[in-house]
């Protein structure tokens, strides 16, 4: 029996730590595990494939299909477009991607918004502050609230609905 589903796994962040190169165990846990039975498509920032597939190889992942990063000549820049280029990549030739485990949470709600069911993996000791549920924004200056508040007034004040006849 084949891979029963097609799965593609964000490196940086599910695999990788960002801040040390280092592998992070749950998701080698989970690699591991989803490997037995699916077929695991690794997505990545990267541009130097070669470089990823060593960093993979010495870590332990070797049971995955493939690799998909973006073209060299990719103009995608933020983490979701990026993403959005890979698993288009992966659609492109037919295939049908089941899951896609993203560390960030607003990476899958772009992912989900273009219909790929996605499973967040956001470990707390991995992720970007502003990834975490938890995460207290700094004050905002006094200035920044007012001029925010002027402008929503103004939007208020010139919209052309208020004054529009009803259909």
């Amino acid at each position: 029996m084949g891979p029963a589903l097609n799965i593609a796994i964000t490196i940086d962040g599910v695999l990788r730590n960002r801040e040390t190169g280092g592998a992070i165990n749950a998701g080698k846990a989970l690699y591991q595990a989803l490997a037995l039975d699916h077929a695991l498509y690794l997505l990545t920032e990267d541009r130097d494939p070669p470089a990823t597939q060593q960093w993979l190889a010495f870590n332990g992942f070797t049971a995955h299909m493939r690799i998909v990063s973006p073209p060299q000549t990719s103009r995608a820049v933020k983490p979701a477009d990026v993403r959005l280029e890979c698993l288009g990549h992966l659609t492109g030739t037919g295939m049908k991607v089941d899951l896609v485990v993203e560390p960030d949470p607003a990476v899958s709600v772009k992912l989900l918004a273009r219909g790929y069911p996605v499973a967040t993996l956001t470990l707390p000791h991995f992720a970007k502050p502003e990834w975490r549920p938890d995460y207290q924004q700094g004050l905002r200056p006094w200035s920044e609230l007012v001029a925010e508040t002027e402008a929503q007034a103004h939007a208020h004040a010139t919209d052309p609905r208020r004054t529009a006849e009803p259909l």
